[in-house]
């Protein structure tokens, strides 16, 4: 199987999701812990607030957006299909379109107000951060289908060097324009891990199932 997920693995995933449901109830229930530390952390980034860091944060949080994930998974599914690979092209699409969408139940549910003086443009509600989930989603991805098959090892450092980067100041900025408290940005993160875990995780019975059941993928490598 092209892409397998690991014992190790899916008991991280598991912890992660217990954390997540941890957070979610203490959010929902709006209880003084995490409340008070997402407002120090809050208040913090507000005070380190600059002409140039609003530029930068601005960026980051452009190249984290859900429609520049779309843009980096369809891009990633080209290579794919481009390389004969179909199957994990169509997995690839299906994880981040499902993730997004059990995402966008999970904020219904939670309903989290946004911090004090978030910008106009970030609307909804804050919990998790749709932000931050989809591009670890990505980033997640990227580790799984591209990096393995990268045989030059800086170039391999790169590439994961610069995807963690970039996911990690989209996760910074979420906070810096208070778009999102920390719990916010950190069930994202969680919640990434746990989808794209449990994506890979179905990844062998949803390749087989193609494999016999539509002859286009009879003869695909999966």
């Amino acid at each position: 199987m092209i892409i397998a997920i690991q014992l190790k693995q899916k008991r991280r995933a598991i912890w992660a999701a217990i954390l997540v449901v941890v957070l979610a109830v203490l959010v929902g229930t709006n209880t003084a812990f995490p409340n008070n530390m997402d407002e120090s952390v809050r208040q913090f980034m507000a005070s380190i607030q600059s002409g140039y860091g609003d530029v930068v944060m601005s960026i980051a949080t452009f190249l984290g957006s859900p429609v520049m994930d779309f843009v980096y998974v369809a891009l990633l599914a080209l290579v794919l299909i481009l390389a004969g690979l179909y199957v994990p092209a169509i997995w690839t699409l299906g994880t981040i379109i499902g993730g997004q969408v059990v995402m966008a139940i999970i904020k219904t549910i939670i309903h989290r107000e946004r911090p004090l003086g978030h910008l106009l443009s970030d609307n909804g509600p804050s919990f998790p951060s749709q932000h931050v989930f989809g591009v670890f989603v990505v980033a997640f991805l990227i580790m799984i289908l591209v990096s393995p098959n990268i045989t030059n090892t800086v170039t391999r450092y790169i590439i994961n060097w610069l995807v963690i980067t970039i996911a990690l100041m989209t996760a910074l900025s979420r906070m810096y324009l208070g778009a999102h408290f920390f719990t916010d940005v950190i069930a994202g993160f969680l919640f990434a891990y746990v989808w794209v875990t449990i994506a890979a995780g179905s990844y062998p019975k949803f390749a087989t199932y193609l494999k016999d059941h539509f002859k286009l993928f009879q003869y695909q490598e999966i």
